[in-house]
């Protein structure tokens, strides 16, 4: 598959950037370089006219004459070649006495005030223009019978502005060298660096095109690419439990919502066929209001379950009392557990928190204490116990509190211990009939104690009864005396009260 021109333009982009501003530090450190070299070079030809100057000084006045010059020519020099010397001397009172032959009878080469400081013993350094070529001179002082002189003595910096020039050209072909390998090395490198996105975005494009169940290739670098990668799989696994949400909640919806729709229609149809009192359609009304309300609980249910599914990474956990969440669902279905003779009690929890979310915790207890009670016998008994287990010695992990909602039903076949935690799903669709319950309520349980990070299990199940466990991290106190709910008489029927 070609990569995208977009993808292409970045590459190009960043191998631009890349060879520009490598350039660019190429060219500063060319610069310093040539600086350098021209500092060096410069102190280097100072040293050596300075060099020169003394000897000169010293040697002009050593004969038995006046002062005078050396000029022997040295021709067994010539084949390699040598830097012609400059010289020039001054009497006490500036004017030229002697210079080389090389400056015929050429004008003094320093002004009178340089002439003044050599004499004055400051050894001044100038530069000065020779026949268009550029010379570097000293100026020192000689002394002859009590006469003293200023002798100027230079060279030509040929040699020097020669060294520079070269050094320019070779440092420019190096730079120009060094920027096209460094473009040529920063597209391969940009190739290389951008083929895992490529295959990202190759990727990417398929899922886009209805595979949502796929995911991009796991890392084998845990860089910033495999870090994008690994976030980018985390992103599509919560938008697919989106997507999967959605789907279940419009499949539910459509299925669950068609029969008790359908029902209201019939009943509405019959009472308006014929004429009817006003008591018979009072209670047509009052069926058709009484499907409305389970028909209002079951749309709730399916959309918590899909809101938990979506967004179960958003959910804030935060210390939860167990007693009061206990005894709020105990008090909401005491009435229909009094209907039946039925006991509510619970032991154990005083002191004792979960981490949760404390609407969710209360929705999961809400629930499965209802399907106890729905599922119990008469004259049998729900209790609420809890258990905790420490993490082991070498182990860094929550205490784990379980929580167990014990009945006295006739038990749930084993083979079903995990359907009966999927949507819809019961055991005995005769007892769906008696307690009026969507089959949503245990599956609303898992999904919500997946997202707070607890399981939620069939612990035991016989003829004698069924013991459902719930996990979640959380902490302990002192554990009080056994505390039940007495029943009392029922003011709401089972079939009244809607179910989850």
């Amino acid at each position: 598959m070609t990569a995208p021109a977009p993808l292409q333009s970045f590459r190009a982009r960043l191998t631009l950037r890349w060879t520009l501003a490598v350039g660019v530090l190429l060219g500063l450190a060319n610069v310093a370089v040539y600086a350098g070299a021209s500092i060096y070079l410069h102190v280097w030809l100072d040293g050596h006219v300075r060099t020169i100057a003394a000897t000169e000084a010293a040697s002009s006045t050593d004969g038995t004459t006046d002062v005078h010059l050396h000029e022997s020519t040295f021709t067994q020099l010539e084949a390699g070649g040598f830097t012609e010397k400059l010289v020039q001397i001054f009497d006490a009172e500036g004017r030229l006495v002697l210079q080389s032959s090389a400056l015929g009878n050429g004008p003094p080469l320093i002004a009178p005030d340089v002439i003044r400081q050599g004499l004055d013993g400051r050894a001044p350094l100038v530069d000065a223009e020779v026949q268009g070529r550029r010379a570097r001179l000293a100026v020192l002082t000689a002394s002859r019978e009590g006469r003293t002189y200023a002798v100027a003595v230079g060279l030509f910096a040929d040699d020097v502005e020669r060294g520079l020039a070269f050094l320019t050209w070779l440092l420019g072909g190096v730079w120009l060298v060094s920027v096209a390998g460094t473009a040529a090395l920063g597209y391969l490198l940009a190739s290389r660096a951008l083929a895992p996105v490529a295959r990202i975005t190759e990727r990417a494009a398929w899922i886009a095109q209805g595979h949502f169940d796929g995911r991009l290739d796991e890392p084998q670098i845990h860089d910033e690419v495999g870090r994008m990668t690994v976030l980018l799989n985390s992103m599509l696994d919560r938008l697919q439990r989106a997507l999967d949400a959605n789907r279940r909640f419009a499949a539910d919806a459509s299925h669950e919502l068609r029969s008790p729709i359908t029902a209201m229609a019939g009943e509405l149809d019959v009472a308006l066929r014929h004429p009817r009192t006003a008591e018979s359609y009072r209670d047509t009304l009052v069926v058709v209001r009484r499907r409305l309300t389970a028909l209002t609980e079951l749309a709730g249910n399916l959309m918590l379950l899909s809101r938990v599914q979506e967004g179960a990474d958003e959910i804030a956990l935060r210390e939860v009392p167990l007693a009061p969440v206990v005894d709020d669902a105990f008090a909401r279905w005491q009435p229909a557990a009094a209907a039946r003779g039925i006991r509510l009690a619970h032991q154990g929890l005083d002191d004792i928190r979960v981490y949760g979310d404390p609407g969710l915790v209360g929705r999961v207890l809400d629930n499965v204490v209802a399907n106890a009670v729905h599922y119990n016998r008469d004259g049998g008994a729900v209790t609420v116990s809890a258990r905790l287990t420490e993490p082991a010695a070498d182990q860094w992990a929550p205490t784990r509190v379980t929580i167990e909602v014990r009945d006295e039903g006739h038990g749930i076949p084993a083979a079903d211990h995990e359907h009966v935690f999927e949507r819809f799903f019961r055991v005995d669709e005769s007892r769906h009939r008696h307690t009026g319950g969507s089959g949503l309520g245990l599956a609303i349980c898992r999904e919500v104690v997946r997202a707070l990070g607890g399981t939620i299990r069939v612990g035991a199940s016989s003829a004698a009864g069924t013991t459902i466990e719930i996990t979640l991290a959380g902490h302990d106190g002192e554990r009080p005396e056994p505390i039940a709910m007495q029943a009392a008489p029922a003011t709401l029927s089972v079939q009244e009260r809607p179910t989850s």
